[in-house]
């Protein structure tokens, strides 16, 4: 039987870097046989490991190919076959990747990033996406559980975050956008600075870049206190981050990454503002609300979109255990509380805000747990909305949204194309409760 090889404890930099690609196996030869039989996955994986520790990465790979073909559960091969692919990698030297993310200021960390000659950044950023075209799939059957567990994607996913950080820096780095200016944090707040990936800027590299994030917030959710240490190596303490702040907001940040992510990966990349305007004030996304939803990957105002239109928040998850389905362990209930920092304002455009409004800040059903059995995850202000069409199929969720659209670009006052009766007739929802003062002062801070 393999002894298990791999255990982590990430401390500094360069136990991420034997993490990454120096680590070697320590595993029982399962049999002398040269004649390895193409069904003997912990065969086939012992002699990959063989010729991986003689530097012989493509042959190593290659015996990993075929235990994980005998054996798609067998989790030491798929990690084996990650590792020979890394290695196999020109320009991929894992002491000088980690040098660039290692730093004592904030600015240098950028500088490292923005001023690496193209071709070396297109190199590495290659030769990690070929590394991930091999680990994430494994990383998939794992979180499924179609893995044998003998390695975890929690074993090594502080090195995951750290390439991922990576490859999201030497992405928003083509748009000359500094990765110190994505994060942004607090004596006891971290969060993403939004309005610093603008999809005009990021172009087609958007969706890239949040898929980056998000696989670094997957990573975060995997193991929250080994990845914690990751990012603060990553970003410096000049950032401001401590300890306190990581620990009690790093699940939620990193919910909020991914939901955000979800939502951009689904839409046109010019549509993409409408989940990164967070907390302007401003109706985004063309169905009247303004800053109407919450990062919870739920539609919030019933428009058939999720985590458009975000209010700004300083809202962290209280009492939340994870669901053990195995020996039904009882499960406390996730309740969403929200503190905003700007002044109340009136969401639905009722003409009604405040603490006047309580509908615009309560859930229709309190507990989130009844939330997600009974698929309602709206505010109460959105419970009397009435939406144009339906949202059920795809051809009319598209057609509102082909609506809304026409309606967040029309901001033009003195020269709109589509009234305020247009706008209650094909989109209605918050339309429904303006006049035409309320009209005119849509347009307002717009341009």
């Amino acid at each position: 039987m393999m002894k298990k090889y791999f255990q982590k404890h990430f401390v500094t930099s360069a136990v991420l870097i034997l993490a990454l690609g120096l680590a070697s196996c320590n595993i029982f030869n399962p049999t002398e046989s040269v004649n390895i039989k193409s069904n003997d996955a912990e065969a086939l994986t012992y002699q990959g490991y063989l010729h991986y520790q003689k530097n012989e990465y493509s042959l190593a790979r290659e015996y990993f190919d075929k235990a994980i073909k005998a054996n798609p559960a067998y989790s030491e091969a798929w990690y084996g076959r990650a590792k020979a692919v890394m290695n196999m990698q020109k320009g991929l030297n894992i002491l000088e990747l980690v040098s660039y993310a290692k730093s004592d200021d904030a600015m240098d960390v950028a500088e490292n990033f923005m001023n690496m000659p193209d071709e070396k950044a297109n190199q590495i950023k290659d030769g990690l996406d070929s590394v991930f075209k091999y680990l994430d799939p494994f990383i998939a059957l794992d979180e499924l559980g179609q893995t044998d567990g003998r390695v975890k994607f929690k074993d090594f996913s502080d090195s995951y975050a750290i390439m991922q950080l990576t490859k999201l820096a030497l992405t928003v780095r083509a748009a000359s956008i500094s990765i110190k200016n994505i994060f942004t944090a607090t004596e006891d707040l971290l969060s993403i600075n939004w309005a610093e990936l603008n999809p005009e800027e990021l172009g087609e590299t958007v969706k890239e870049t949040f898929d980056a994030l998000a696989s670094t917030a997957t990573a975060i959710k995997a193991n929250p206190e080994l990845v914690t240490t990751v990012i603060k190596e990553y970003l410096p303490d000049s950032l401001g981050i401590t300890d306190s702040t990581l620990n009690e907001n790093i699940d939620f940040f990193a919910d909020q990454i991914i939901y955000v992510n979800d939502a951009i990966q689904k839409t046109e990349v010019d549509r993409a503002l409408i989940f990164l305007n967070v907390g302007n004030v401003i109706d985004d996304d063309g169905d009247g609300c303004v800053d109407e939803e919450i990062p919870d990957g739920q539609d919030n105002d019933g428009d058939g979109e999720i985590d458009e239109d975000m209010r700004h928040y300083e809202t962290y998850v209280m009492d939340v255990d994870s669901v053990n389905y195995l020996n039904s362990n009882p499960t406390k209930v996730r309740e969403i509380k929200l503190t905003e920092r700007y002044k109340f304002i009136d969401i639905d455009g009722n003409g009604i805000f405040g603490e006047e409004d309580e509908n615009e800040r309560i859930f229709v059903i309190q507990s989130t747990r009844e939330r997600e059995s009974k698929n309602n995850h709206l505010f109460r202000f959105a419970d009397s909305l009435k939406w144009v069409g339906t949202a059920e199929t795809a051809e009319g969720l598209e057609k509102r949204i082909a609506y809304k659209d026409s309606v967040r670009l029309d901001t033009d006052s003195l020269n709109y194309k589509y009234d305020l009766e247009w706008r209650k007739k094909h989109v209605g929802g918050c339309w429904n409760n303006y006049d035409e003062e309320a009209f005119k002062a849509w347009f307002r801070g717009r341009n």
